[in-house]
Formats: C-alpha cells, sequence, structure tokens
C-alpha cells in the first residue's frame, strides 16, 4: 500500500488556530486488516423509492429520527458553495427543515447520523487533506449545539454510545474522538474500500461507500477494521452505484442515498443486524452559534 497519509495532530492544529488546550496525542496505528471468513450477505428486497423535494445538488448523509418518519439529509450546493442540513417526511418526501452548516471555507459536510435527540455531522474543506468541524446539531431544529476542529478532511461521523468514530476521505484513516472533541485514536485502513457514510450498529462499524466501480456495505470490527461481512449492491435505473453516498439503517430497512439531484432515497429490505437505538448523548459544551471555532486560517 502507499505510504500511510500523514495528518498533523489534532493539538498542533489547535494551535495554529489558537485553541490549544492540554491534550493526549495520539499516533495513526495500523489496522489488522483481517478479512479471513468474511460472511457475505444479501441486500433486501426494494420496498419503495421516495423522490426528495427539495434542490440538494450533491447529497452526502443520510440518517433517520427513532421512529423512522423523519430522514435528515446533508448536502453540498458546489456553485453558492454552502454546505446543507435538510429534513424530510419519509412517508412522501417533502421537506420539512432546511439549515445552512459551513463554516468559511469548510461547506462540504459528511456523513452525519444521530444519537438521541443530537445530529453529528462533519464539515470540511472541499479538498483532501484539509480541515473541518465537527458539529453537534439540535435534531428538532437543526440548530448549533456545539462543535470541534479537525486537521483533516472528516468524510463522514457516527455516535456509539460513550464517543464519535469518523473517517476521512477515501477513509484512509479512522478518528475516534470523546464528545468534546478529545482524539482518542487514530486508525490507518489498509482496506480498498472507500466509504462514504458510517452507522454504529452496537458491537460493530457499518460503512457504506465504493469498491472499484462496486458498490459495498460492510461490517467491521471496531477499532480492528477487520471485515466481518460484507454486501455487494447494485446500482440504480441511472446507472449509479446505490452506496455512492449516504446510507442508514432505520429498524427494518436501510436508506440509500446515491443520486445528486434530481435525488431519490432507495428503501431496501435490511437482513443484517439491527440498528441499536443508543442512549442519549451526554451534554456538550456550547459555542455561540453559527460561530467559527477557527480565529485565523488553519495550516492544513
Amino acid at each position: 500500500m502507499p505510504d500511510p497519509v500523514r495528518v498533523p495532530s489534532r493539538r498542533a492544529f489547535l494551535a495554529a488556530a489558537g485553541l490549544a488546550a492540554p491534550a493526549l496525542l495520539t499516533h495513526p496505528v495500523r489496522a489488522h486488516g483481517g478479512q479471513v471468513s468474511v460472511r457475505s450477505g444479501t441486500l433486501g428486497a426494494r420496498a419503495r423509492v421516495v423522490p426528495l423535494a427539495a434542490t440538494l445538488d450533491h447529497p452526502q448523509g443520510i440518517t433517520a429520527s427513532p421512529d423512522g418518519t423523519t430522514w435528515y439529509v446533508t448536502s453540498v450546493l458546489r456553485k453558492e458553495q454552502k454546505g446543507l442540513l435538510a429534513s424530510f417526511r419519509a412517508g412522501d418526501g417533502s421537506l420539512l427543515q432546511r439549515q445552512e452548516v459551513q463554516d468559511g471555507q469548510r461547506y462540504h459536510p459528511g456523513g452525519l447520523k444521530r444519537l438521541g435527540d443530537t445530529l453529528w455531522l462533519p464539515v470540511a474543506e472541499y479538498r483532501r487533506s484539509s480541515t473541518s468541524v465537527v458539529q453537534a446539531r439540535d435534531a428538532a431544529t437543526l440548530a448549533l449545539r456545539a462543535s470541534f476542529p479537525v486537521a483533516d478532511h472528516v468524510g463522514a461521523v457516527a455516535p456509539t454510545p460513550s464517543s464519535l468514530i469518523g473517517c476521512n476521505w477515501d477513509a484512509r484513516l479512522f478518528y475516534e474522538w470523546s464528545f468534546e472533541g478529545r482524539q482518542v485514536r487514530v486508525v490507518e485502513h489498509d482496506g480498498s474500500a472507500r466509504y462514504q457514510d458510517l452507522q454504529w450498529m452496537g458491537d460493530t462499524l457499518l460503512a457504506g461507500g465504493l469498491l472499484g466501480d462496486q458498490g459495498v456495505i460492510d461490517l467491521l470490527e471496531w477499532p480492528t477494521l477487520d471485515l466481518r461481512e460484507r454486501i455487494v449492491v447494485g446500482a440504480t435505473d441511472r446507472g449509479v452505484v446505490l452506496t455512492h453516498e449516504g446510507i442508514a439503517v432505520a429498524g427494518k430497512h436501510v436508506l440509500l442515498m446515491p443520486e445528486d439531484d434530481p435525488t431519490r432515497v432507495f428503501v431496501h429490505e435490511w437482513v443484517g443486524p439491527a440498528a441499536v437505538e443508543a442512549v442519549p448523548a451526554p451534554p456538550v459544551s456550547t459555542t455561540e452559534p453559527e460561530t467559527s471555532l477557527f480565529k485565523k486560517k488553519p495550516t492544513p
């Protein structure tokens, strides 16, 4: 494999941003990469296809409310250089709310997931090896509750009951942080899959993305990233691989959102492990609404 990606430590980045605080520094740990006795899973039957009634341009991530009646979607408005978080009625795809989430030069939101009444999502510069903020937003109002900076392009975030897991552009590195933003670990990913969205499933990490020109849904051990199960998926009638962008397990279904405008959500039966509803997120420190944490231009 190529030489490991070298990413500045979070503390070095915070120092450059004028936000340094005592922190435990960590270095990338190489994942075991074990792919022995991998189970081959199957994508369930398609239940329905729901068009989303909004201009999203380039959708990224999707997640659902506990009862499955509301979907939350992130997208990039490339021409306007804005990031968008929107909520939709799952029954008919009608738009409920929308909120811009960009932070200065960071306007590329990624894969998001919900923990309790909080939505966790990254917003990054639109280039690899750059910078991001990880945001906590109120699921009812979409308002910003808290955020912390990361010295890399974070492409997706998945909360567990006790921490946050994320991956960078093309999922070459996986991160784990506390809810306050303290980096716990960095794990190098030796696999070839390029993950676009993540979800914590109770004891494994679900990751959807691309493997060459194929679409895959993988179940990974954490933090070894050993591959436990793989589901190979097909494409839409527009020829877009189903796992090209957002994926979320919601109850007995899996939501797949692969296409740019006009965006559709493909709802399939889920025959894999059940998604466990985690306990509500603990309180996190707040910041001023929509105020950047970056006091000056960060050094990538």
